[in-house]
Parts: C-alpha cells; structure tokens; sequence
C-alpha cells in the first residue's frame, strides 16, 4: 500500500442505527430504569416520565435533566401541571458530570462495546439492557459518586 493511503476494510457495521433509550437514576437509593425508545424526542420523553410516576406512586419527585429541547416545551409543561407530584429541574448547559445519568450511560457503553463485535444490532440492544438489569445498587451508587 502507498504511503498515506488507507486501506479499505469491508466489515459488517451497524453504524448507520442509533439505539435510543431515555433513563432515569436514583442515586440515593441506587436504582435506575432505561426505555428503548424510537426516537430520541418529546413523545419518548413523555413515555419515560409516565413511567417514572408509575414506579415512584405517591411520593414526590424531583427529575433533574440536562437542557435537550425535547425536555421542555408546551407539552412537557402541560404534562407537569397535571402530575403535579413531578418537577423537573434543569441542569446547566456543558455540565454532563453534574447528571448521574451520563456516568451510568459512560459506564454502560464502555462495559458493552469495548472490544466486542455484534453480529447484529438486536444483540446489542439486549446486551446493554441484560447488562443494565444487573447492576447492584451499590454499583450505581458508587458510579453517581453517592457513596
């Protein structure tokens, strides 16, 4: 090969697919919950808070999020005046260290494609939440630097 010529390297890539998947950390209590979603938007957004207020029924929540404008808006607002028992809270802009959420979603990718070949996209989703379901809550604890 000439020099500053790079090789063409035919693989089995599934880089064109995106697995979108909202989450949400407890890091007092160490628990999490991850939703695969089609699109990273408003409407999965909504899907993953409706889940939330299912799991954590009648105690009130404090959801902080990082500022993605599929957090915000018209809807959200509306959503958030009828589940009045829910408040989201906005973290500054370019600050991922401050949502414990980023050190689970940092962790997860590390831990499930480092140095491991997929054949194929779907073994990868249910890698990722097979992994997901076995974390401890001390483990999600320490990785949110709670304890």
């Amino acid at each position: 090969m000439k020099k500053g010529k790079q090789p063409l390297i035919l693989t089995k890539s599934q880089h064109h697919k995106r697995l979108n998947v909202f989450g949400w950390v407890n890091p007092i209590a160490g628990t999490h919950g991850m939703v695969r979603q089609e699109k990273g938007n408003t409407d999965g957004f909504l899907a993953m808070l409706k889940g939330i207020l299912l799991r954590y029924q009648r105690v009130v929540i404090d959801l902080w999020v990082d500022q993605a404008r599929w957090h915000k808006g018209k809807r959200i607002a509306e959503f958030l005046s009828y589940h009045r028992r829910l408040a989201i809270k906005y973290i500054p802009k370019y600050h991922p260290e401050l949502n414990p959420q980023e050190m689970l979603w940092r962790t997860m990718r590390y831990e499930e494609t480092t140095d491991t070949y997929y054949e194929t996209f779907e073994e990868l989703v249910l890698s990722v939440f097979k992994r997901s379901q076995t974390w401890k809550p001390r483990k999600i604890m320490s990785l949110c630097h709670f304890i």
